[in-house]
């Protein structure tokens, strides 16, 4: 896949891991953006879809990975999917460690010379550094998990795995 790394549909929020799951243009290149079943030969495979449609489809998917009950699920679906290019109308940024959206400046954490971060957020990244330094990818998931659990009604181990997927794609935590 060369130089290509795990992306978010920005369509659905699928993570996008091999050639298969990206999209095509209307030149057969792979979308940069988008998802295979989002997107083919450069359109929209539901063009017509709403930011709630979309919510009711990946919130029947997250039910069913994650047994999160389908109105917390479709809810939790609307909210990222807000954040994604196709609804937000620009891709807004999001922290590379916890993946808070960075929709504000002032989420935005602060390079050594105090100016704003444009790949962390404020809870993660001050002064130039990391403010948990030696968190480890595996902790990270045991610090946001519970957090998850508890908002979206799951178990623990179900808001582990989901948590543990979604900060695969982010960079602090790529392999």
């Amino acid at each position: 896949m060369g130089s290509r790394c795990t992306r978010t549909c920005q369509s659905c929020g699928m993570p996008m891991d091999s050639e298969d799951d990206f999209g095509t243009e209307a030149d057969g290149a792979l979308s940069d953006d988008y998802c295979t079943h989002c997107y083919q030969n450069g359109a929209f495979t539901e063009p017509d879809i709403t930011i709630d449609g979309m919510a009711k489809v990946c919130g029947a998917i997250m039910s069913q990975l994650y047994a999160i009950p389908q109105k917390k699920a479709e809810e939790f679906s609307r909210e990222q999917l807000s954040c994604l290019k196709r609804w937000a109308g620009r891709e807004v940024a999001v922290c590379g460690s916890c993946g808070m959206p960075l929709l504000r400046d002032e989420d935005a954490g602060t390079e050594a010379d105090g100016s704003p971060s444009a790949e962390y957020c404020t809870y993660c990244y001050r002064d130039g550094a990391f403010t948990e330094p030696d968190l480890t990818g595996e902790q990270a998931v045991m610090k946001y998990a519970p957090m998850m659990a508890s908002n979206l009604g799951i178990p623990p181990l179900e808001a582990e795995e989901m948590v543990r997927r979604y900060l695969s794609t982010l960079p602090r935590w790529r392999e």
